[in-house]
């Protein structure tokens, strides 16, 4: 009986550019709404940093599929290129990294509505379009350096055959990683716990406080503003970031289980993990992909402000 992992793999290339490709537009068109003149609030200044992350996770990720699954072949040893191996494996660590970026600004933004749900005063101090912006980049940076632990672990290396007498060339493990044995384990670690579990669980922790708090921070926001209209669609927003965040944790709980348990298996983790990826990393590479896409599809189905700054935006253009 044929595989259905292998059956898929042959059109996992052109699934992933129309979900990437869908992505990428959707994310330009995100970034360029949030960062509407009009809109300029703190939240809106973070979901317009996470769209052109998004965007560049996708892109990466697409060179990646382009060169891996369409220029070479997956299953054709001899098509692997030294150039294209190169193209394979920046593009890879670098969707990692903005992968990584994109998950911890969710925290990020996650935090900013919990503050202005549950801590209104507060808020209104601490979560300020300044602030906003000294706490993106302080998470740029520390998720970029970061990220930059993967680098040392993979090499390009020229393997010749002996059974067809040809050159080809293969990702492989680099000296480093070779005499550092728990060096493997360690990147499990970080991007099973790290990566995964700690931002799924503080996810869940915020989401449902803000769900817990919801109707006291109604009562709160319309006491404020003395307007029904404003604390309902204070509220939409509210529900909107909540989604875009549930969905983080749906599309990423798999992968994120599965890195966690093969951190447990120590030095013979990145074994396992290889073993388990092998057979359904094409399908979990797919969900990392639509989690990336979703957010605008969220937007503009759940957040009247956001369909509104669309529509101001075409009558400009219009108007110009």
């Amino acid at each position: 009986m044929t595989d259905p992992t292998l059956v898929y793999r042959r059109y996992h290339g052109y699934v992933s550019t129309a979900i990437c490709l869908t992505g990428i537009v959707g994310n330009v068109v995100s970034f360029i709404a949030w960062s509407f003149k009009k809109s300029q609030k703190s939240t809106y200044f973070i979901l317009s940093f996470l769209a052109i992350v998004d965007a560049l996770c996708l892109l990466m990720f697409q060179i990646y599929i382009v060169s891996f699954f369409m220029v070479m072949s997956p299953n054709k040893e001899d098509t692997y290129t030294e150039a294209g191996m190169y193209v394979v494996m920046i593009s890879f660590h670098l969707f990692i990294a903005f992968h990584m970026l994109s998950t911890w600004l969710t925290i990020n933004m996650m935090i900013f509505r919990f503050l202005k749900i549950v801590k209104p005063a507060l808020a209104s101090k601490v979560c300020t379009l300044r602030r906003a912006k000294i706490s993106v980049t302080v998470v740029t940076v520390v998720v970029l350096a970061a990220s930059s632990a993967n680098y040392p672990f993979y090499k390009v290396e020229k393997i010749r055959s002996n059974s067809t007498n040809t050159s080809s060339y293969f990702l492989e493990p680099t000296s480093f990683t070779k005499s550092n044995p728990g060096y493997p384990t360690l990147l499990l670690w970080i991007y099973g716990v790290v990566v995964k579990i700690i931002p799924i669980v503080t996810i869940l922790i915020l989401c449902t406080l803000i769900i817990c708090h919801i109707q006291k921070a109604k009562r709160r926001i319309h006491d404020i503003t003395q307007n029904h209209a404003s604390t309902e669609q204070y509220n939409q927003t509210t529900l909107m970031l909540s989604v875009v965040a549930f969905i983080y944790v749906l599309t990423e709980l798999p992968i994120g289980v599965m890195t966690f348990i093969s951190g447990l298996h120590g030095d013979d983790g990145h074994l396992f993990y290889f073993l388990l990826f092998s057979g359904v990393g094409d399908l979990l590479d797919l969900c990392t992909l639509i989690n990336s896409t979703a957010n605008f599809f969220v937007y503009i189905s759940m957040s009247r402000n956001f369909r509104s700054i669309l529509t101001d935006m075409i009558k400009c253009k219009v108007n110009d």
